[in-house]
């Protein structure tokens, strides 16, 4: 029946009828508790309407603690690491409650504490498991974007010199053809095909590789798509952070500005402004961009507003890792519609 309501699967529905029984058993041993502390109840209706109180409290404090905090997306993630442990301490809990104890002695009201609590327990332990399972699925979707990342920042560096070779030797074979026979258009041919390389030999010289290579890939996005990247970097105030690290911060805080500003109708706001100097021992990196509509945050972050959670919101994540790999820190902002960027890190 219970798996029928929820329209979920068998191990779903076991976990969710554990779970109402062990709320239900503590309502039930809170009650205990207060009947013997007032006597055999008469049936009154103020009998009736503290029970009903005290089962209610129960209910909403347990709804308010675990039962609205433990499905995910909607579903509730369980395994039999999970199932076997909670049936044993319920069953264990039910079997005492059989056993004939003395009334209203003390060693009954301890009891009846004591099983309530051990009901709290198996709700804890089950949220504070979820809570450290979705941290630790969240750590490996971190380290997976940097894992790819650097593969990426090696294949993209290999690309850009082999292109830059190409267009560099390519832009004298064309000067070499201009010497010979002239025309119109062969003339206009040519200062259109130099004109398209000329975009390749035009690199932002930040004085660190890696970042050099980052701003070259983005900068050639933008460029082809009617946005407008500045920049104001000294990149060898990065010298003390490995050339993959470097790549994954600004390739992520770059693809998150440029998802946000194609966003936008007005070309006058698809601007992307990067700022990277040193100040003393610190290395203050910013980068700033307009966007459209109102951001949610959440533990300071801004929440991702793509539709597929799950594969999304690990840029921001993986951001923020880093910089406390190097011991700085990382905020955000967002002030009448620009979204800032802004990471402090020490020199080493």
């Amino acid at each position: 029946m219970v798996m029928l309501c929820m329209e979920g699967s068998l191990a779903e529905a076991i976990y969710c009828t554990i779970c109402a029984n062990a709320m239900q058993h503590a309502a039930y041993e809170c009650y205990m508790v207060y009947h013997m502390f007032t006597g055999p109840l008469d049936g009154t209706f103020a009998d009736g309407l503290i029970t009903t109180l005290i089962y209610v409290s129960i209910y909403a404090a347990f709804y308010s603690m675990f039962a609205r905090k433990l499905p995910s997306d909607g579903r509730y993630r369980t395994s039999r690491n999970d199932l076997f442990p909670m049936a044993c301490i319920l069953l264990f809990i039910w079997v005492l409650s059989i056993l004939e104890h003395d009334a209203n002695s003390l060693r009954d009201v301890v009891y009846h504490i004591s099983d309530a609590l051990c009901c709290y327990y198996i709700m804890w332990t089950q949220l504070n498991g979820h809570a450290k399972m979705r941290l630790k699925e969240e750590l490996d979707g971190v380290k997976y974007t940097l894992m790819q990342q650097e593969k990426q920042y090696r294949i993209t560096q290999e690309t850009i010199d082999i292109i830059n070779r190409k267009c560099h030797d390519l832009k004298h074979q064309i000067r070499a053809l201009r010497e010979m026979r002239e025309s119109p258009e062969r003339d206009e041919y040519f200062n259109e095909t130099e004109q398209a390389i000329m975009i390749y030999d035009t690199a932002v010289k930040t004085g660190n590789r890696a970042l050099d290579i980052v701003f070259m890939e983005k900068g050639l996005f933008c460029r082809s798509h009617g946005i407008q990247l500045t920049c104001m970097a000294d990149g060898t105030a990065l010298d003390f952070m490995r050339m993959e690290d470097i790549y994954a911060l600004f390739g992520n805080a770059m693809d998150n500005a440029i998802r946000a500003v194609s966003e936008l109708k007005d070309p006058a706001k698809r601007v992307i402004n990067v700022i990277i100097r040193g100040q003393g021992d610190l290395v203050m990196i910013q980068v700033q961009n307009y966007h459209q509509g109102h951001l949610k945050f959440r533990s300071g972050l801004p929440v991702t507003t793509q539709r597929d959670k799950d594969k999304h919101g690990f840029g921001m994540k993986s951001m923020l890792h880093t910089a406390e790999q190097y011991g700085g820190t990382l905020s955000v902002s967002d002030d009448a519609g620009i979204f800032s960027l802004q990471l402090l890190l020490p020199k080493r």
